[in-house]
């Protein structure tokens, strides 16, 4: 451990406990550790901890009961798996060296495949002066590298509290010593503790989601064109073992899903994100800077009520990035569900306005984000008025998920789309996206693409009879974008789900778009209900639900078109 041992009676006793047994590579494992004075409630003396992390030290490739002194540099440069390039011996090295050199030519051919896109061969290669010469004899003394031998099975590869696995993990385990030091003296309060974990794991990679193309539209350097993406990213809160019992445990923790999450969406590379459930904490150390680095902006909103973790309270949030290079932000309207009842629950008759305040008064948002297309060089004032008026507004939403509540999912639903009606009339082109929480053919789904709902009889659903107090009706012409696609079901005309759990398959996020202002181009395809299997989370998609993509061409305003009216301050007062 580095520091001595206390001749002196123990003091401190340190307890570990890993958030999972599982480490996968890139994603730090940062154990709880518990530093208490045995048998009493004394608060522990002051200390330190001391950490150091070890790894198994690789054995030969081909006499797996030795360990190794030589790795062969050529494996590690063509990324073979770090296990088959370790020898015991130079001996042993050279012996093995007929059947190695067959890895490296392997290989090197597929490398040169790639490079060069076909299937051309070695001698072709060779004579081009493209092949590399990994398999050449000449080769055989200089692929081999002397690996440092400390005469033991574990090698030291840190010494802070926590560690995030290499590559050269893979495959072998780890195991944390830690102990309580006297901050002064440097001498053990505690004895040393040491817990070692599974071998460490390389995770699957999802597979590939391409953009299917729905429109082929001529191009025009005016044009205004934007893809827009909308995920549910599973806010920690809620992603439990209890929840997901079906889901490994090292597939749940944050620090696993947050970099499988992250690099899922910069590969999408949408110009705008609609991210819901996304985590206070996990918003502010982690979103907003990875997304930052990579030119976005943030807006976002934050639910009223707040949930300890044991650490701290945090609330999850509706996040909406944008590209900072293509759009900057006009307006911002942030609606709370919770408010917006109350007007509803004035016009109920006194005895019942007290249950229907309970029962409306959700901790659910919305979040409304005017932008305006950033300009770029230099155009006609024709053109520059055409560009500067064709704002884009997103509407970023999580609706209440209870499904015993369909009333509370109507209202929310149509107290938002009754907002963005008024804010239409500023000519503004529309989009919602998010978890709706409702099935297709619902009352909230039908109100959005059809435009009403039939209140002339009596609802069971509506128990409180808030439904003769809302405006069940709009002007805007709204298509899922969804409703287009070829995987789509047949009946609803929406995707068949887009959030699988043990016990619910089913589509309850959407693209909206207003048809009148913007044409759909392409869509982000779905992918198979097999590669959700056992159901989501998994390894290979770290939410319960899927992301949803499109891409959209904003229509040219016609030239008779008005003036735009003035951005309302708040339509939903």
């Amino acid at each position: 451990m580095g520091p001595q041992e206390s001749s002196e009676t123990t003091e401190l006793e340190v307890s570990v406990s890993l958030p999972s047994k599982t480490p996968v590579i890139d994603c730090e494992i940062n154990p709880f550790i518990d530093v208490k004075s045995p048998g009493s409630q004394i608060v522990p003396v002051p200390h330190s901890l001391a950490c150091n992390w070890y790894r198994e030290q690789f054995t030969c490739s081909v006499h797996h009961g030795k360990l190794s002194t030589f790795q062969c540099v050529s494996c590690v440069e063509l990324d073979l798996p770090p296990k088959e390039s370790y020898h015991c011996s130079s001996r042993c090295f050279l012996d093995s060296w007929k059947i190695h050199r067959v890895r490296h030519h392997n290989a090197a051919e597929a490398v040169c495949r790639n490079l060069t896109g076909n299937k051309q061969s070695v001698r072709e290669l060779r004579s081009s002066g493209s092949w590399p010469a990994f398999g050449d004899a000449s080769l055989l003394h200089q692929s081999a590298m002397v690996v440092e031998r400390e005469g033991k099975e574990w090698i030291k590869v840190g010494s802070s509290k926590a560690y995030v696995p290499t590559m050269d993990d893979v495959g072998l385990r780890l195991r944390l010593e830690s102990a309580a030091v006297d901050c002064s003296q440097g001498i053990h309060l505690s004895p040393v503790n040491m817990i070692v974990t599974d071998p460490v794991i390389t995770p699957p990679s999802a597979p590939h989601r391409h953009m299917v193309q729905i429109r082929h539209l001529q191009k025009s350097s005016d044009d205004v064109v934007f893809t827009v993406l909308s995920y549910n990213v599973l806010s920690d809160l809620y992603a439990t073992g209890k929840i997901y019992d079906y889901c490994p445990a090292w597939a749940l923790l944050w620090g696993y899903r947050r970099q499988n999450l992250l690099r899922e969406i910069i590969k999408y590379g949408a110009d705008i994100l609609c991210l819901q459930e996304v985590q206070s904490d996990h918003f502010e150390n982690f979103f907003e800077p990875q997304l930052a680095k990579c030119g976005y902006s943030a807006v976002y909103k934050e639910k009223t009520q707040r949930v300890y973790t044991g650490k701290r309270y945090v609330s999850d949030w509706c996040a909406t990035f944008y590209r900072r290079d293509l759009f900057k932000e006009i307006k911002k309207y942030e609606i709370e569900f919770r408010k917006t009842a109350l007007s509803v629950v004035e016009a109920l008759k006194p005895e019942d306005r007290n249950s229907a305040r309970i029962h409306l008064a959700k901790d659910n948002i919305a979040l409304v984000v005017v932008l305006e297309k950033m300009q770029k060089g230099s155009t006609t004032d024709a053109i520059q008025t055409r560009i500067c008026v064709a704002f884009y507004h997103q509407a970023n939403t999580h609706i209440s998920a209870n499904p015993k509540h369909p009333d509370v999912k109507l209202f929310q639903v149509a107290n938002l789309v009754n907002g963005l009606e008024k804010i239409a009339q500023s000519q503004i082109p529309l989009l919602l996206c998010g978890d709706i929480n409702s099935l297709p053919q619902s009352d909230p789904h039908t109100f959005i693409v059809s435009g009403r709902i039939n209140r002339t009889r009596a609802r069971e659903d509506d128990s409180n009879g808030i439904y003769q107090h809302l405006k069940l009706y709009h002007s805007l012409c709204l298509l899922s974008a969804y409703a287009s696609s070829c995987q789509s079901d047949l009946g609803t005309k929406e995707p068949v789900f887009t959030h699988v759990t043990r016990d619910f398959c089913g589509t309850l996020d959407y693209i909206f778009y207003t048809a009148t202002d913007m044409i759909l181009e392409g869509l982000l395809e779905l992918p198979y209900l097999e590669s959700t299997e056992p159901s989501l989370p998994s390894p290979i998609w770290s939410s319960d639900h899927i992301a949803l993509m499109a891409r959209f061409r904003l229509k040219r305003p016609s030239r008779w078109r008005p003036d735009p009216l003035p951005l309302p301050l708040n339509p939903w007062q």
